[in-house]
């Protein structure tokens, strides 16, 4: 077995699997459970290395886009679902910052209103601030 691809996170592991028995490749994943490793390696055998390797590059290629940037029909579906995480996790943790500044301030007797409006202005400037000042997780190595 080689090793062809190796990625951060399961996710894009599984994603590249599939895409490999798709094509009748036969896909082992190492998670380096033995190893002192923290990628997730595919291995396939080695007369299907080439085709494996073809095979993953072409999706890559796909998602970049063919010209390097992030074209139309090139945009990284990854990249949406980033932002899509940024923006939500963002909200929520406004809101929660909100609810307990309020539940504090109710103490001393102070009340902020916990209705639908402000939640949501609140939730929407979250969002918004996650998105400006949110970061990205490591992105997968190269093959090797």
């Amino acid at each position: 077995m080689i090793t062809v691809a190796q990625y951060a996170s399961r996710e894009e592991a599984y994603v590249a699997k599939a895409l490999l028995e798709a094509a009748d490749v036969q896909v082992f994943l190492d998670d380096g459970q033995y190893a002192d490793t923290k990628t997730i390696a595919i291995r396939v055998p080695e007369r299907q290395a080439a085709e494996a390797r073809s095979i993953l590059s072409d999706r890559e290629e796909t998602i970049s886009g063919t010209n390097g940037g992030e074209g139309e029909a090139g945009r990284a579906p990854k990249r949406e679902a980033t932002d899509m995480l940024l923006f939500i996790k963002g909200g929520a943790i406004w809101i929660f910052g909100y609810i307990l500044v309020g539940l504090v301030l109710r103490v001393f007797g102070i009340l902020i209103p916990f209705t639908p409006i402000p939640l949501g202005l609140i939730f929407l400037v979250g969002g918004l601030v996650g998105l400006i000042f949110g970061k990205t997780g490591p992105k997968s190595s190269a093959p090797r």
